[in-house]
């Protein structure tokens, strides 16, 4: 981006877009240096949005890296500006280094337990891709991501970490999908936490397979890929061609190609590029669908770099990618919420018919995807209005007491402690006293999971002793909440197996 382009930038899109690209991408050359030298006057003018879209788009890491190389080895004239925003965000770094160095003690002690040995235990995307920067400081992560095999091993796991202090998640939906017809057992996600003062550490809980998009999976095994974390770790990680495969599956999740991507990928073309197996590549990214978001990044990485290395390993990701056109749908860097629902319909109708699942299915799922994503994702208590209960008929749903999973039909799964249900689920046992008998909770076919209820009163899973209320749009009704209550104050036992 040139200089007078810079002083033109006006939406708050396009600033985010420069910002991270200026700034917050691996700088490697000279160029990229001066480009950042002649922004820094922008910089110090619009310090509170810098500041909230570094936040958003957790990129404080990659920020203090870029300016850390101008004060470094940038222009002579603009070191000294330079070290005056390097002392920016003092704060929010060190408490992020502090939440960094917890995860690893974390990752440590839970490889270290002789239970995790034989789970098939592996650690992707941020804690894996880390390994393959030169420099690992651009690099934090949020939440430590574990890949397990199978629900079994999931379930190891998660009673290795609540006999350490965590718990579910109470504002994360844990779900269980699966399609039989195909081979596919069960696959899905948990979310735990532990909280120690006023800093908590979160795993993430990958079992079965990766999701990919709205009702597909990846139909390669993950463990396919593994190697070695680091000399002597009792896990695994990916390697470069299945951490390329997830984070293209996990484009999704967001709806774009972030800045995490951009490095992660320049990143493993640096350090491991002649270890991607682009043939490989090749097929798994044309059979989940994912040509679009491959195609982005690779033209980003070549329009950004001069590197030879990425320069290469990005007209290889195209190639992979089948080297068309870059669909308008796709952007970097772009937090949008319908963008999001759109992408992912997208996605849901190509992938469908890549996997021969017939035209009108593909376009049932591209429907049912809209309404999935393109809808609140918050809890509320309440009545559904007409519109919301039109938008529930079209959207993919299932019966969790028979355990007949789809892979297309994903409840949101609510922990019954999540502030706004807890607080219903209070008033009311407060007005109406004892909530009655407690519904025949049933084991599902995996263990230390029951489930309860009916389709049309309303779906409860317990795992472990901790209840959760299936919903579809994430509204709980009158109904729903009394049988939620009956659940926690009926009398019932649920099973303390987890």
């Amino acid at each position: 981006m040139s200089r007078r382009t810079v002083h033109t930038l006006t939406s708050p899109h396009a600033f985010t877009t420069w910002l991270l690209d200026t700034y917050c991408t691996l700088p490697l050359d000279a160029r990229q240096l001066a480009a950042a030298a002649a922004g820094l006057p922008r910089l110090r003018a619009r310090a509170p949005q810098v500041r909230h879209v570094l936040g958003v788009h957790k990129a404080f890491e990659p920020f203090r890296y870029t300016i850390g190389r101008l004060v470094a080895s940038g222009p002579a004239e603009s070191r000294s500006a330079a070290g005056e925003t390097a002392g920016w965000f003092t704060d929010e770094l060190e408490e992020r280094a502090g939440h960094l160095r917890q995860l690893e003690a974390e990752l440590s002690w839970i490889a270290s337990r002789p239970e995790a040995a034989d789970t098939g235990l592996a650690a992707i995307k941020g804690f894996n891709n880390v390994r393959f920067y030169s420099d690992p400081a651009p690099r934090w992560s949020r939440d430590l991501d574990l890949f397990v095999p199978d629900w079994e091993a999931a379930h190891t796991l998660v009673t290795v970490l609540r006999r350490r202090g965590y718990a579910f998640d109470e504002q994360e939906c844990p779900w269980f999908k699966a399609e039989r017809q195909r081979g596919r057992a069960e696959y899905g996600q948990v979310f735990l936490v532990r909280r120690q003062g006023e800093r908590f550490s979160r795993v993430d809980i990958h079992f079965g397979t990766y999701s990919v998009g709205f009702g597909e999976y990846l139909r390669c095994p993950l463990t396919d890929f593994y190697e070695p974390a680091a000399p002597g770790a009792s896990y695994q990680g990916l390697d470069p061609t299945g951490s390329l495969l997830v984070m293209f599956a996990h484009a999704l999740s967001d709806g774009y190609v972030s800045v995490k991507d951009v490095n992660d990928s320049a990143a493993i073309a640096l350090t491991r590029g002649d270890d991607v197996d682009f043939a490989v590549l090749a097929r798994e990214v044309r059979r989940h669908a994912l040509q679009p978001q491959a195609l982005l990044l690779g033209g980003h990485l070549a329009r950004r770099y001069r590197n030879e290395d990425v320069v290469a390993f990005a007209a290889s990701l195209r190639q992979a990618a089948g080297a068309g056109r870059r669909s308008p749908l796709w952007r970097t860097h772009d937090r949008n919420w319908h963008r999001r629902a759109v992408v992912n319909a997208d996605h849901a109708f190509r992938a469908a018919l890549s996997l021969r699942r017939g035209p009108w299915q593909a376009l049932r799922r591209a429907v049912q995807c809209l309404v999935f994503y393109d809808r609140r994702l918050s809890v509320r208590v309440g009545t559904r209005s007409p519109a919301q209960r039109l938008l529930l008929r079209l959207m993919a749903r299932t019966d969790v007491t028979r355990w007949r999973l789809r892979p297309d039909a994903c409840p949101t799964v609510i922990h019954t402690a999540h502030p706004v249900l807890a607080r219903a689920l209070a008033e009311r046992a407060a007005v109406d006293g004892p909530a009655g008998p407690a519904p025949v909770l049933r084991p599902a076919p995996v263990r230390g999971v029951l489930t309860g209820g009916d389709p049309a009163e309303g779906q409860i899973m317990v795992i472990g002793g901790d209840v959760f209320v299936c919903s579809w749009d994430q509204v709980v009704e009158e109904r729903e909440a009394a049988l939620t209550a009956r659940v926690l104050h009926g009398g019932g036992s649920p099973s303390d197996d987890v």
